[in-house]
């Protein structure tokens, strides 16, 4: 590892860190450098809020669960409580498959924001079916609640 840079270095410990979960102590020895330079390189790129918001992001709480559920099938012991896991899997279900309207509307003005200065009149022509969606999303809403 010592003929890569130390720019490479930092990115390949960034993805470890970040996406793989690893440690710093892991990081360090596996690309051959100090705990303190894994330790600087965290503080200055912001790693751990970025990490936590990489695992907490709903796909990857999906692929956690599906990993702890090959795992039981497999005849191991649960990591997870079964209780904490229906509740987990309800939400993340919830997550996966609505979008709030509030989302919706964020996502649609930045949409017609970006088409307008791209083709105002296509623009306009989106806005009316935007607000009928909307319309229908809010219904749907409010009538699960």
């Amino acid at each position: 590892m010592s003929d890569i840079s130390n720019k490479k270095k930092r990115e390949i410990a960034e993805r470890m860190f970040i996406d793989q979960g690893a440690t710093g102590k892991a990081i360090a020895e596996q690309l051959e450098v100090s705990e303190q330079t894994v330790s600087r390189w965290k503080k200055d790129h912001n790693w751990d809020d970025r990490r936590r918001q990489t695992l907490t992001a709903p796909h990857k709480i999906k692929e956690i669960l599906l990993e702890e559920l090959e795992n039981v099938a497999n005849g191991q012991k649960a990591k997870i409580d079964a209780d904490a896991l229906a509740k987990i899997n309800k939400v993340i279900d919830t997550l996966t498959d609505k979008v709030s309207v509030q989302v919706v509307i964020t996502v649609f003005k930045e949409f017609d924001n970006w088409m307008a200065d791209q083709e105002p009149d296509v623009a306009i022509s989106f806005l009316e079916w935007h607000k009928q969606f909307i319309l229908h999303k809010a219904t749907q809403e409010s009538s699960s609640c």
